[in-house]
């Protein structure tokens, strides 16, 4: 059943998800002290990440951001590998997928409450699908690429528009010194987030749909993800009410681009959607398996069905044993990550100022 706020008469679930949202942005940056002082928090939660995307160098924030982590891990790849974040990276994904897009990360919220702003909308359509593939190229190029070439956080340092909004504008306000040492980095940083957030009034989530490299990690892991969007099988009907109501470029449920809002679960006309953990008796992505409506007679409709049902067998079996090795390194990763120092190393990073990240690195 669909239960709907008497309010809104929209799915509660959506009520449930702008409250997460906003608590979720508030907890990450509940160091308000250093908003007024233009400092930011050197407190031992700065070695534990973010799900979502949040500037380390936010007065604010008093956790470390995952991407940003990433990137300075891959600089000092030379001298010791990322077990750390690369382990956090794994759980975090294998557990929630982009379920963290769309309940845990503060840019997602911010640009869900852009979008409201009346003015001219894009639609999704073939080309925005296209477009949906430039946060791949971003992440191979300035998360991965860059800083383990030019030994630089290329993504922090010229596109993240969480850092200039986050750490950028507000450190540069309150603190001086970093105001005289601004220049063409960070003129580029703020007319780029400018840009950005101009788009993101007219586009439904654009950067995370675009340009995200986080939303590409945790793209990655969304078949498997245990926690997330269901699809009961036994109830769906394939009429796709659910993709055409999505605002995401995504083909069906769970797809790489479903960041699992749950916004289709109001949409469906059989109430086959739902949030819940996965059942390994049911099948894969997406969990909706090929059923049939027509009047073709039950031993022959059977024996047409077989084939696709072993199918499905298959590869829900490789799903779940993609899930458990994945489990397996991810915490022997994080593991291995905590006894060779990666926590500190996370921490030492995120307690200073990342001039990168303002825009005058």
């Amino acid at each position: 059943m669909k239960e709907k706020d008497r309010a809104t008469g929209k799915p509660r679930s959506q009520r449930v998800r702008r409250y997460t949202q906003l608590m979720a942005a508030v907890l990450y940056n509940c160091n308000f002290r250093g908003f007024a002082e233009g400092k930011n928090s050197k407190g031992s939660l700065k070695g534990v990440c973010t799900p979502g995307l949040n500037c380390y160098s936010c007065p604010g924030a008093v956790a470390a951001c995952p991407l940003g982590s990433l990137q300075s891990a891959l600089v000092n790849a030379r001298f010791r590998f990322p077990y750390y974040i690369l382990g956090t990276l794994l759980l975090m994904g294998l557990f929630l997928g982009r379920f963290i897009c769309g309940f845990l990360c503060p840019v997602g919220l911010l640009q869900e409450l852009l979008h409201k702003l009346p003015s001219p909308k894009i639609r999704k359509s073939r080309a925005t699908r296209i477009l949906s593939c430039g946060k791949y190229v971003l992440l191979a190029v300035f998360v991965i690429l860059i800083p383990l070439w030019k030994f630089a956080p290329g993504f922090c340092k010229f596109i993240c528009p969480a850092g200039t909004f986050e750490a950028g504008l507000p450190l540069t306000f309150k603190n001086k010194f970093l105001r005289t040492m601004t220049g063409t980095l960070f003129s580029w940083k703020v007319l780029l987030l400018t840009l950005i957030a101009v788009l993101c009034v007219v586009c439904f989530r654009a950067f995370c749909r675009f340009l995200c490299p986080l939303g590409a990690i945790y793209s990655f892991f969304n078949p498997v993800s245990l926690f997330g969007v269901r699809v009961d099988p036994s109830l769906c009907t394939h009429c796709d009410a659910c993709v055409k109501s999505c605002p995401m470029d995504v083909t069906k449920v769970r797809d790489r681009e479903c960041i699992q809002c749950g916004k289709c679960i109001g949409s469906c006309p059989t109430g086959a959607i739902h949030f819940g953990v996965r059942d390994a008796k049911r099948t894969g992505a997406g969990e909706v398996s090929v059923v049939s409506a027509d009047l073709t007679p039950e031993p022959t409709r059977e024996i047409a069905n077989r084939p696709a049902s072993t199918a499905l067998q298959a590869h829900r079996k490789a799903l779940i044993i993609t899930a458990i090795v994945l489990l397996i390194a991810g915490v022997s990763l994080l593991g291995i990550g905590l006894y060779t120092g990666g926590f500190q190393d996370v921490m030492n990073k995120a307690i200073r100022i990342c001039y990168e990240c303002i825009g005058i690195g």
